[in-house]
């Protein structure tokens, strides 16, 4: 099992987002956006080699993406919010990740099998996203998954906190 580290809350903005691995080296880069309806993220080797992609289908409260390993089409992913949980189910891949919007705690499963789990940790540069991923070849996948799964996190914060902002009569 190797441990990633990407920056929470920076996957799914603009630009590019580096993934260190336990020793702080640069793993892999994610090149893209989200937000609006067919919107991507890309997961690069640091050699330049794309390895995954994520693309948003669908708007609204449960949104659909589609992922691609080296360009070919592996699985769809929707999710479903169920109070305090949170569900993705990923045809294709016969994947299911269940966990915690708010805790940044998920684990991803495939059957009974443990694929990856998620956590925040405190790290001196910051706030950030451990992911657990039990095979390699997995990893690009997974990060596409954590991408969304910060957004979600992200767009959720803001929610949260909007109506604190002050009005003007203009508005």
């Amino acid at each position: 099992m190797r441990k990633l580290y990407a920056h929470k809350y920076r996957l799914g903005t603009q630009g590019a987002t580096k993934i260190t691995n336990e020793l702080q080296q640069n793993v892999y880069l994610i090149v893209g956006k989200w937000g609006r309806h067919q919107d991507s993220l890309s997961v690069y080797a640091i050699s330049g080699k794309l390895l995954a992609e994520i693309k948003q289908r669908g708007l609204g409260i449960f949104p659909s993406f589609e992922l691609f390993s080296q360009n070919i089409h592996v699985g769809s992913l929707r999710r479903y919010h169920l109070g305090k949980k949170d569900i993705l189910l990923i045809k294709g891949l016969n994947w299911v990740v269940v966990g915690n919007l708010s805790t940044s705690r998920y684990t991803v499963y495939s059957g009974k099998k443990r694929i990856m789990s998620l956590k925040e940790v405190a790290l001196p540069a910051g706030n950030y996203l451990e992911l657990t991923v039990k095979n390699k070849e997995d990893e690009a996948l997974c990060i596409c998954i954590v991408a969304i799964l910060d957004y979600f996190a992200h767009s959720s914060k803001k929610k949260k906190f909007s109506f604190f902002v002050p009005r003007t009569k203009f508005d």
